[in-house]
């Protein structure tokens, strides 16, 4: 007996134990997703010259109505109780008098409208005009509608369903194009499902195969990679899609060597409390906003009962001081002092921009610098050896490193002269187009045929990447290029996002969409590169 009550303790111990160490851990994630969330707003307070949350929404929120502003009008309502009037006023006025052609799009705002309590029936009439109109996308958004009571004579949430989850591939995951499931899509398909899981088996066995596929695709810091790019646009998708379920970040299977899926989101965290796109990218607007959602979704999840990001039958329920999210902000209503942040733009990938006959001047300016500091020593009595050896030292290592450098002026970098190369080892073809654009806009960056750069041959070397290919047309031709660390952002300048939230270049090799960044892409002889600007994640080319 004396045995059986000491193992009964000791069993009752260990779990007490895990039981408290499990809360310590929870404790620990809800604070760190509480002090980024605060960073995020104090950002955008900041960024958008707003005393508080309400002037920020009566002010930059309603004046980017339809174009900027949904998904923070999303969170925010779901977060607090606050005055959307103006915003709603201002978004109806614009679905109203504007003619929007992507469906995701129309979507989006009839969620934002959802989501202020606007007017019901031109969040049915965008239904009735897009759910399911362009690809999967539309299908995952218009489910949301849908769920949200939203009418539709196509399709019921149950019918939309079922065709939603015949697209799910045998990996688990969903994607826009291809036979392999993506991430992104995957994670945003099951923030769709997340209301029927556990009450209707299909769906849940479709969703438990997806956050296999989740599990499996993070990485070791905890964060995950889409098209070759590791990013915290992704991570917070996953992070809402888990949380839409109730899983915590703590969760094993979302936990690779210590690291969970808060942890991937973090490490783009700029110093001023905004996000970046890449590891080394200045503030991206899109990777800043997509983790303040799931940041938010997170918090939502451990409100009793939990709550659904994207559930606005009840959105107006909180108040201010019940908010779970950016406390600091709603308590002192002020804009806490953040530090400044760093946008590393780079238009193009240049070098400099100064004469190419700098060098023979240079080296006569620094030898008359350093004479003249030879004078000076000499008049001031400082005669020692050593003072006239610093001089000639500092000379030498200015004279080094002009002599090893290579700057060059804007001109001679968009230069016509072709660049000759080592170790040639074939040829490829290369064009830039935009042919989803044209007519979209009158933008005089838009070519009438779409053509920024037509079907080019170009000599390649041993090891070569796309990357390398494109930046020498840019050069060789005069294109506009900006990126950042090899992740294209705009070329002539079209900029990614300018035509929708799923709107940027990508590009194809041999017709294929690659799944690595065009940096690591090697080409070899006879391949067809192009780059293309896609309103639909690639779903319209």
């Amino acid at each position: 007996m004396k045995a059986r009550l000491f193992s009964f303790l000791t069993v009752c111990i260990i779990a007490a134990f895990a039981l408290s160490c499990a809360a310590f851990a929870d404790s620990a994630a809800i604070d760190k997703v509480n002090s980024a969330a605060d960073d995020i707003i104090s950002y955008e307070l900041e960024n958008n010259s707003a005393d508080n949350i309400g002037s920020w929404i009566s002010g930059t929120i309603k004046d980017n109505a339809g174009k900027s502003s949904e998904w923070f009008v999303i969170l925010l309502s779901r977060t607090g109780e606050y005055d959307f009037t103006g915003y709603r006023t201002a978004l109806e006025q614009y679905i109203q008098s504007n003619e929007i052609s992507s469906a995701t799009t129309r979507m989006k705002l009839a969620m934002a409208l959802l989501a202020v309590g606007g007017d019901i029936r031109l969040a049915d009439e965008i239904a009735e005009s897009s759910v399911a109109k362009q690809g999967i996308m539309s299908m995952i958004y218009g489910l949301h509608l849908l769920n949200n009571s939203c009418s539709c004579s196509r399709y019921t949430v149950e019918t939309l369903t079922d065709e939603l989850l015949s697209m799910q591939f045998d990996d688990g995951g969903w994607a826009i194009m291809g036979e392999n499931g993506d991430i992104d899509v995957t994670a945003m398909a099951v923030q769709a499902l997340a209301p029927q899981y556990g009450k209707n088996e299909d769906v849940t066995a479709s969703i438990e195969q997806a956050l296999s596929f989740m599990s499996v695709k993070q990485q070791n810091d905890g964060g995950y990679i889409s098209f070759g790019t590791p990013n915290p646009e992704s991570a917070s998708q996953v992070l809402i899609a888990i949380s839409s379920l109730g899983i915590d970040v703590n969760d094993e299977r979302f936990v690779k060597e210590g690291h969970d899926v808060v942890d991937g989101i973090l490490k783009f965290r700029q110093p001023d409390g905004s996000y970046s796109h890449t590891e080394d990218g200045g503030t991206n607007d899109t990777a800043t906003v997509q983790a303040l959602l799931a940041f938010t979704a997170y918090e939502l999840s451990k409100c009793e009962p939990p709550e659904l990001l994207y559930d606005f039958s009840d959105a107006e329920k909180h108040s201010e001081n019940d908010s779970p999210i950016i406390t600091s902000v709603i308590e002192t209503g002020l804009v806490p002092p953040v530090t400044s942040g760093i946008n590393n733009e780079i238009v193009p990938d240049t070098k400099t921009t100064v004469s190419t006959n700098y060098k023979p001047v240079a080296y006569c300016i620094i030898g008359g610098i350093a004479i003249l500091m030879c004078i000076i020593l000499f008049v001031m009595n400082k005669r020692r050896l050593s003072n006239f050896v610093a001089v000639f030292i500092i000379a030498a290592a200015a004279s080094a490193f002009i002599f090893f450098t290579e700057f060059q002026s804007s001109d001679e970098y968009y230069s016509n002269a072709d660049v000759h190369k080592g170790n040639v080892v074939g040829t490829v073809t290369m064009s830039i187009r935009c042919d989803t654009l044209v007519g979209k806009s009158d933008s005089e960056y838009i070519p009438a045929d779409g053509i920024i750069l037509d079907k080019t041959e170009f000599s390649i070397s041993d090891g070569e990447t796309a990357y390398d290919i494109l930046t020498e047309a840019a050069r060789k031709y005069n294109i506009q290029l900006q990126s950042n660390n090899g992740y294209i952002a705009g070329i002539g300048y079209l900029y990614e996002y300018d035509f929708g939230d799923l709107s940027g270049w990508i590009y194809h090799v041999n017709g294929d969409a690659p799944f690595v960044m065009c940096t690591e892409y090697e080409l070899k002889d006879g391949d067809n590169i192009e780059w293309l600007y896609t309103c639909e994640l690639g779903n319209d080319l």
